[in-house]
């Protein structure tokens, strides 16, 4: 049996309804394995209830037909938990940036403290990846987006095996990667569209400013100030605001600066909305290569890409397919399994649009 996620508009009388249709105030409007005519259609769509699943049988008896069960990675209560202690870091590292953005006092050990309870209390690398995306909140993303990118830096060091001290010190440089921002003006932070070549020269100075706010911070290392400085270099030399390249750019900056990318990428902003996972891995692959570290960089990619093994992914064509193996070679098409079929992505047309 095959399962689809599919338009309102292109439901056809005669298929089956998957599961129990839900709507908004979270009441049953449709049972499991109600076959869809006309009428239904138009309820469905009063409900103002844009996709659901279908189950397509795959053989003409039914008598063999496996049951597909779809296990979604949203947990609720799992979610809910994450929720409680992300927003909890993100409120208080959003008070302490602030605080360093207004000139006030703040050792770099307060800070330490964050990064060591983040540490604590984030310790299961497969929740982050599988729940960081559904509680990003739009608003304060600069705020979330630090934590965002601490998270992502500690576990981008632990698959590359770093020793667990050097990982408090990134993780503490990745809160304060973009500090300089507090000296932006907020017309440009939160514009709502492509930045001008002016205000675009404007936002590049964060890192510079960024640097000589924490230079100041009693107990700054140096890490910490090339984690602020440098998250922006390319190793082709690209990069701000220096233009150095590979050998100069310290492994804290090019991991935060992975991180950094990756979180804008997946995260919904006031110009656009948040990209699918397996496409910012394409993205990265193809058009960071050479501009990215190499090792960090496909080390990042062939350890997220198969943190989805065993989730359900939507495919291009609405089929919900099982993520069983990833492409080494091309990580962002993976094999995926629709009902009995299994379908190289790396070999098709088809796409992965979310995961579900």
């Amino acid at each position: 049996m095959k399962v689809l996620n599919l338009k309102i508009e292109t439901l056809k009388p005669g298929m089956t309804l998957y599961e129990d249709l839900i709507n908004h105030n979270g009441a049953i409007i449709l049972k499991e394995g109600t076959i869809i005519d006309a009428s239904i259609i138009r309820k469905i769509g009063d409900h103002g209830i844009e996709k659901i699943r279908i189950k397509l049988s795959e053989n003409k008896d039914n008598d063999s037909e496996k049951i597909v069960h779809i296990k979604s990675i949203l947990n609720p209560s799992k979610v809910d938990d994450f929720r409680t202690r992300y927003t909890g870091k993100v409120e208080e590292i959003t008070y302490t940036i602030k605080k360093i953005g207004n000139g006030e006092f703040v050792d770099i050990d307060q800070i330490n403290k964050i990064s060591k309870d983040i540490m604590a209390k984030f310790d299961t690398m497969s929740d982050v990846i599988n729940y960081l995306n559904l509680v990003r909140p739009l608003d304060e993303y600069t705020y979330a987006h630090s934590l965002n990118v601490s998270l992502l830096s500690i576990i981008i060091a632990r698959w590359l095996k770093l020793d667990e001290e050097y990982l408090d010190e990134l993780a503490t440089a990745a809160l304060l990667h973009d500090i300089g921002k507090t000296k932006i003006p907020e017309e440009i932070i939160a514009k709502p569209g492509k930045l001008t070549n002016i205000e675009f020269e404007i936002m590049k100075t964060h890192t510079i400013q960024g640097y000589r706010m924490i230079k100041d911070m009693p107990n700054a290392t140096k890490t910490i100030m090339q984690g602020a400085l440098m998250h922006h270099e390319k190793i082709d030399g690209t990069g701000y605001p220096i233009g150095i390249e590979d050998k100069d750019i310290p492994l804290t900056a090019k991991i935060i600066g992975l991180a950094d990318i990756y979180d804008a990428m997946t995260s919904d902003r006031v110009y656009r909305n948040k990209l699918c996972p397996f496409e910012v891995i394409k993205n990265l692959e193809t058009q960071t290569y050479g501009k990215l570290d190499t090792r960090v960089l496909m080390t990042f990619l062939n350890n997220i890409a198969r943190s989805y093994i065993g989730d359900f992914v939507e495919l291009s064509n609405g089929e919900i397919a099982e993520l069983v193996f990833i492409n080494p070679t091309r990580v962002w098409q993976p094999i995926v399994k629709s009902g009995s079929e299994l379908i190289d992505l790396s070999k098709s047309s088809l796409e992965i649009d979310c995961i579900v």
